[in-house]
């Protein structure tokens, strides 16, 4: 029996409960789109043998992903075989970044399950997860790359009557974020694998992208605000997965552009994300370079952006005259974790504490940006306690992993995404939502930066911190990395 109600608890979640909410609803989502949306390139298994262990886990019925399109229906639709997204809701573009970003996120994933004890059956997943990644970087370099060797958007066109993918070139224009993305998920998985063959490749070819940004930097000076932003983010947190004092000139470079373009133009009322995401990077680019213009301009911007947040109605407030303010996902997201990094990084994370608690209820869990959230582990299951022990005195809270009144995707069928946005309208204090529509781009984005920022707390929460990480602790064999094999593509099926 509980007294305490889910009203009062969630009048009173604390920044760690936020911080495990949201991881916990990242990995879950990315666990479900990676494995059962069918929203993608399929890879076929080299063979059916089951693994105990992922049955165990319930993981039974699943279609891994080498690749993610861009946008589709969310709602799950049952057959005998499997589950998935209505395939004839695809938009089959498949982009570079998104895609980068999704093996980021399975690679944090595989990091997560590697501080499993060995005989556990949750360990399975590492492995399972990093031969995933294996397998998407692998299409990615054979298929998602135009004929001077740059990553381009492809789009997959086939018929009916043929199962097989047949990508063509969609966007012929270099985006040099795709290109920084990618060179981040090479390298990441360069620190996971055993086989040292398949390291020095992928790191070799994560240099080489670096390179070519050494060597064609000044192009850097002709991006937009917004390219330069998503560019600055990949370079930051590229570095801080592999600490190569190479690419810092870069970072220094376009971080002092992108805030010489800030000055010259009020980017607080069209592009509200991107000052958000660039108060992020500001401050990544002042604890990577140590320099303080950089403290100093992101301490301007957060200032302002934290002057934008009506504590007494608990609106954040957009720069326009409109009577409903519309929100991208981009804009709450961003706004969120510039909040949450900032508080953490000046050790203000008492004075903040209402703010973060207050946007993240109003705008995050009540506004129906969110689908569905995953149920919270089971009083059986080891994730549900400190360092996985199942030790009554470890059990954390349901709140650390979700609200007793979300609603799950096993009861709504709908998968757990963020939607692109949102309306509000002051005067009704209430939310609109739009028609629920799965944009990966979007999606990708924000569930890795929510893996990214926030796994430390996670982690401490979880007393898992003291374990030793390299995006994952034990690496995969060469014998495991053949679990799949680059077989024919396979889609999903095309209704008549």
């Amino acid at each position: 029996m509980k007294y305490i109600g889910p009203f009062f608890r969630m009048n009173s979640l604390s920044q760690e409960e936020i911080c495990g909410q949201l991881f916990h609803f990242s990995k879950e989502s990315i666990k479900s789109l990676v494995l059962n949306s069918r929203c993608g390139c399929i890879s076929p298994l080299r063979n059916s043998k089951k693994d105990s262990s992922l049955e165990k886990l319930g993981i039974q019925k699943y279609s891994p992903l080498l690749c993610i399109y861009k946008k589709a229906s969310p709602v799950f639709i049952h057959n005998k075989a499997s589950q998935g997204f209505d395939s004839s809701s695809f938009k089959r573009e498949i982009n570079p970044s998104t895609n980068a970003l999704m093996t980021m996120s399975v690679l944090e994933l595989s990091d997560y399950y590697s501080r499993f004890n060995d005989d556990s059956n949750e360990k399975a997943l590492d492995k399972f997860f990093k031969n995933i990644s294996k397998e998407q970087l692998e299409f990615y370099y054979n298929n998602l790359r135009n004929n001077e060797g740059i990553f381009v958007t492809k789009k997959n066109i086939f018929s009916a009557s043929n199962k097989d993918a047949n990508l063509i070139d969609k966007d012929r224009k270099f985006v040099f974020s795709d290109q920084a993305f990618m060179m981040t998920a090479y390298y990441m998985h360069s620190l996971v694998t055993s086989d040292d063959e398949t390291k020095k490749d992928y790191e070799n070819f994560s240099n080489q992208i670096l390179q070519m940004f050494i060597d064609y930097k000044d192009a850097l000076y002709d991006l937009s605000f917004d390219e330069g932003c998503k560019t600055l983010i990949a370079f930051n947190i590229f570095f801080s997965y592999s600490n190569n004092q190479t690419i810092i000139p870069l970072i220094t470079d376009l971080c002092e552009f992108l805030t010489n373009k800030f000055n010259e133009k009020d980017y607080y009322v069209n592009s509200f994300d991107s000052c958000c995401i660039f108060a992020i990077n500001l401050m990544y680019s002042y604890e990577h370079t140590g320099l303080f213009m950089f403290k100093e301009k992101c301490d301007e911007i957060m200032e302002k952006l934290i002057s934008l947040y009506n504590e007494e109605e608990n609106i954040i407030q957009k720069l326009t005259d409109k009577k409903e303010i519309k929100y991208s996902s981009f804009d709450i997201t961003f706004y969120f974790l510039a909040i949450v990094l900032y508080s953490t990084k000046t050790a203000k994370s008492k004075e903040y504490k209402n703010m973060i608690s207050n946007i993240y209820k109003k705008y995050i869990l009540n506004s129906g940006i969110i689908t569905s959230w995953p149920k919270a582990p089971t009083l059986d299951d080891k994730e549900r306690y400190k360092k996985f022990t199942t030790l009554s005195k470890d059990m954390l809270d349901e709140t650390f992993f979700s609200m007793p009144n979300l609603t799950s995707p096993e009861e709504n069928g709908i998968a757990s995404i963020i939607l692109k946005g949102i309306t509000y309208s002051p005067k009704k204090d209430k939310f609109e939502t739009p028609k629920k529509t799965f944009d990966s781009s979007k999606n990708m984005f924000i569930l890795f930066l929510f893996l990214f920022m926030l796994k430390d707390n996670f982690y401490d929460c979880l007393s898992l911190n003291e374990e030793e990480s390299q995006v994952s602790s034990e690496p995969v064999t060469d014998e495991d990395e053949t679990e799949y094999v680059n077989a024919e593509i396979v889609t999903e099926t095309i209704p008549n």
